[in-house]
């Protein structure tokens, strides 16, 4: 079959790719129109996707969702840059540094396994139950990973770039600067954008602590468990998945601005 559809690894034309994908997502809506029409599935566990886009109205009005989502966003970026800004240059020390390596190597990368939900009551030790506290948890959240990322994109810096302005008579802080630092970076904001992704959920986790403070993560609580709004929850999924996704392509588009070469 010669069919640019069923070519392996073929790249369709970015029109071809958005209706076949508008046509897929109207097969999904369908067969969960159906499954919930024909009871194949209980509607007050899966509810019909219309009673879902029915509840966006008394959700943005009544429930104050872009409230909520506000702070949801505001914590998550806040984490993000704190993050970031502690894991970059713990990384490269790190990394760069045998010493450093030998003394704390072995252990950053051990906490990568730490389960990080059973961490939140040491936070809430140290910090309380405000949003600082929530805030040093998605740090924590970012920066166990990160740093990880960041001493292993020094490591795989090729050799044979250091030997090259080695023999221009380079200090080392000019082959950290020259060298580690652009390659690193370009390589790390690709991991960034992958890490980034699942803080949404601990976002969410950490949310139930304090309620009352608010957020997507509250709000879910309130409308489910206690007000058993199955429809509405539903709905603050899709929005989640819409917001994380928006935040991807916004992190992509500014990753190529960023480091180009890496897209030519």
């Amino acid at each position: 079959m010669n069919s640019p559809l069923f070519e392996l690894r073929g790249v369709l034309a970015k029109s071809t790719k958005l209706k076949i994908g508008l046509i897929g997502l109207a097969a999904i809506v369908l067969i969960w129109w159906l499954a919930v029409k024909l009871r194949i599935v209980n509607p007050h566990i899966i509810p019909s996707p219309f009673a879902i886009l029915a509840s966006f109205p008394e959700l943005i009005s009544r429930d104050r969702m872009f409230h909520h989502l506000g702070l949801t966003v505001f914590m998550n970026i806040a984490g993000w840059i704190e993050g970031a800004l502690i894991s970059l240059p713990i990384g490269f020390i790190i990394g760069l540094f045998p010493v450093f390596n030998a003394l704390f190597g072995g252990y950053i990368q051990a906490t990568r396994y730490i389960p990080l939900t059973a961490t939140i009551v040491l936070f809430m030790a140290a910090f309380g139950i405000y949003m600082m506290m929530k805030i040093q948890f998605l740090t924590f959240a970012i920066l166990v990973y990160l740093i990880t990322a960041v001493v292993g994109r020094i490591q795989e810096t090729p050799q044979v770039y250091v030997d090259a302005v080695k023999t221009l008579g380079a200090s080392k802080w000019q082959i950290i600067r020259t060298v580690f630092v652009p390659h690193v970076l370009s390589r790390v904001s690709t991991d960034f954008i992958n890490i980034v992704a699942f803080s949404w959920t601990y976002d969410v986790y950490v949310e139930l602590i304090n309620k009352q403070e608010g957020g997507i993560g509250a709000l879910i609580y309130n409308l489910y468990f206690r007000q058993n709004q199955t429809e509405k929850l539903y709905a603050l999924i899709i929005m989640m998945v819409g917001v994380g996704y928006a935040f991807d392509l916004l992190l992509r588009m500014l990753d190529r601005k960023a480091f180009p070469f890496k897209y030519s």
